[in-house]
């Protein structure tokens, strides 16, 4: 068959050719069952399908289509596709239950059911990486082709709408009544619903399928922000990104669509306007109503604007307060604990107020305002004319049009004024996706060990922001073995430092080197497997999961036994053996704020064994033996020199 590929890299290569996509990526690969394809290829595009049984793979780079040797699409049938493990599954399925000596439709439903639950196909998805560009995510998950699909189908619906009506205006307006002129009035209208239904069904599509690249985007850059950016923040200004990002999906995307069907209407009002009486003065009036609700929706988002700076403020001021509670009874008087936060609300009532009086007449005066102001035209011009009422008739149709579409513009205008606020608060995170770390290079994996495990050469650091540089003109040679103490006041940049050894951080100048290759060959996945460090206690973290989990980050989930029995050794050897005895599931047990507490120092020693068991190179300790008492300080220091190939350790004097 033409379409079946020798193997998945084969497949791989001709599937993103065809697509001419230079930066789709591989995003999720799994084994599905029959049961899980039952829908086809319909659902799973741009994708290869690997098929277990033949090791044949099939390319779709569209919805139920298919790749060809020769580069075009084929439509294959999904019976076709599942015959070729269906029947080879089935024959030796039945092979098998043949010999139990069961009932023909015992033995058929028996087969079925087996074949429907044995993993028969592995599927590897393609998508634009999360930081490329975002219309580039749109274009390959086919957003515009949908949104262009919805529009036309709301267009095409508008249209016949009209023109349904229109034939039912012109026989009341003649008198005569046609059998033939109401059935196809009736069909119309019948078409009509069929157009809206479709509209509905695509606009939810597009509503769902921007929303989740959305959603990717913000995580993606949420991971790539740089923590230097958002580090003078808050609990409670982050909490606000989270909140306002929902708000960005939810507004944006009804609010935008509704905007953007709104303006096929509007044109559509106009269209009819300048067929009825006193096209002129309609028309005219329309464009300065048109300008008025802009008007105000501008002042409306102005007017938002400063409200949700205000919400976002109480919600940090609150969230700061409830985080801080405990230092605030040990040292701030109770009389005090309140001071200010009615002042606050005062302020905030004040400008809701404000804001929901220019909503309302966004929402009521502006379409309702334009019915009065249209008819009041129209009668004006019409009692100085006298035009027939045909024109009348037109007229008054157009400015109910005009009414509806701005009902439809003004609430999109509405919820368009709340995300363009969202998107003031999250779109730094946008934009840091498109700062995703770079692959390492292909010859990476070529390279030969070496024994000298970091070399830096005039490396300088100047935060964003500012003008005077944390370091100067570092050197420094780390060969295997070594065992290396920094020490320096606090401010003189020894952490630092730290960070640009272990690839969390990018010199402003200068040359950093580890095993003889720098930081762009190697990748930043390739430089953090040859440093492993553990940050100050204030940037290290307990995830709320297994404690085998936080002690086996860096490496790969689920563990080996051999793995656990490691990390069960290294806590031994760390002091912590008493509390992996108390703990009721031992290492499996629930840590963090949802599960066990730790102490300051016991929290220390899992991030200590967390650097250690990450098997780098080099191991990078920064401040990590400052909350242990002198008898488990030696203990922890006898087990990282042990087990730390190469060392370094950042102190205070």
């Amino acid at each position: 068959m033409s379409y079946l590929w020798a193997s998945p890299r084969e497949a791989e290569d001709a599937l993103l050719l065809h697509l001419g996509h230079a930066r789709l990526e591989n995003t999720t690969i799994q084994e599905m069952r029959l049961q899980d394809l039952a829908g086809g290829l319909t659902a799973i595009a741009p994708a290869i399908v690997h098929i277990l049984a033949t090791g044949q793979t099939i390319a779709v780079p569209a919805p139920g289509r298919v790749l060809a040797h020769d580069g075009t699409l084929a439509r294959v049938s999904w019976k076709q596709v599942r015959d070729l493990w269906e029947a080879p599954a089935r024959a030796r399925e039945t092979a098998v239950f043949q010999q139990l000596g069961v009932s023909p439709k015992a033995l058929g439903k028996v087969v079925e059911r087996r074949i429907a639950l044995q993993p028969v196909a592995r599927v590897t998805h393609f998508a634009a990486p999360p930081g490329s560009g975002f219309a580039s995510q749109l274009q390959a998950a086919g957003w515009f082709r949908r949104l262009g699909a919805a529009v036309a189908a709301h267009t095409l619906g508008y249209g016949i709408g009209l023109t349904a009506w229109a034939l039912m205006g012109q026989a009341a307006m003649s008198g005569r009544w046609d059998a033939g002129w109401f059935h196809g009035w009736t069909i119309l209208l019948a078409l009509n619903i069929a157009l809206e239904a479709s509209v509905t069904w695509w606009q939810g599509w597009v509503s769902v399928g921007l929303g989740g690249l959305l959603k990717q985007r913000l995580l993606a850059g949420s991971l790539e922000i740089d923590s230097d950016r958002i580090r003078h923040q808050g609990v409670g200004q982050l909490l606000s990104r989270v909140l306002e990002s929902d708000i960005l999906e939810s507004l944006g995307l009804a609010g935008g669509i509704a905007a953007v069907l709104a303006c096929v209407e509007v044109v559509a009002a106009a269209v009819v306007m300048s067929f009825g009486a006193a096209a002129a003065w309609t028309l005219s009036l329309f464009g300065l109503w048109i300008a008025l609700v802009a008007v105000v929706a501008w002042r409306f988002t102005v007017s938002r604007k400063l409200w949700v700076e205000q919400r976002n403020q109480l919600t940090n001021g609150l969230v700061e307060k409830m985080n801080g509670h405990r230092t605030r009874i040990a040292q701030q008087p109770p009389s005090l604990w309140h001071t200010g936060e009615d002042l606050e609300l005062v302020d905030y009532l004040r400008t809701s107020t404000r804001m929901d009086r220019l909503h309302a007449w966004l929402i009521a005066v502006g379409p309702r305002g334009w019915l009065v102001a249209g008819m009041a035209a129209i009668g004006v011009a019409f009692s100085g004319t006298g035009s027939d009422s045909t024109h009348l008739a037109i007229a008054i149709g157009g400015v109910i049009l005009g009414y509806q579409a701005l009902r439809r513009m003004v609430a999109g205008l509405g919820q368009l004024a709340g995300a363009w606020q969202a998107w003031q608060m999250v779109r730094d995170l946008f934009h840091a996706a498109a700062e995703a770390e770079e692959p390492a290079s292909r010859n990476a994996a070529a390279l030969v060990p070496s024994t000298q495990i970091m070399d830096i050469s005039d490396v300088a650091y100047t935060y964003p922001g500012r003008d005077r540089k944390v370091l100067n003109a570092c050197s420094l040679r780390i060969r295997q073995g070594d065992r290396l103490l920094l020490e320096g006041l606090s401010g003189g940049g020894k952490s630092t430092l730290g960070a640009i050894l272990a690839g969390l951080r990018r010199p402003t100048q200068g040359l950093l080197m580890s095993g003889g290759v720098d930081f762009a060959t190697v990748g930043a996945q390739g430089w953090r497997r040859r440093v492993a460090t553990a940050p100050q206690y204030h940037e290290n973290h307990m995830l709320a999961a297994p404690l085998q989990f936080n002690l086996l980050m860096g490496r790969a989930w689920p563990p080996s036994p051999d793995d656990l029995r490691e990390a069960w050794a290294v806590c031994k050897e760390l002091g912590l053996g008493p509390l992996l005895e108390r703990m009721p599931a031992g290492i499996a047990e629930m840590v963090g704020d949802t599960g066990w507490q730790l102490s300051q120092g016991e929290r220390s020693r899992v991030y200590l064994a967390r650097a250690i068991l990450q098997n780098a190179p080099l191991v990078i300790l920064d401040e990590s033996f400052a909350a242990l008492d002198p008898e488990t300080l030696e203990l922890c220091l006898e087990c990282v020199l042990r087990r730390a190939p190469s060392l370094l350790v950042i102190a205070h004097p």
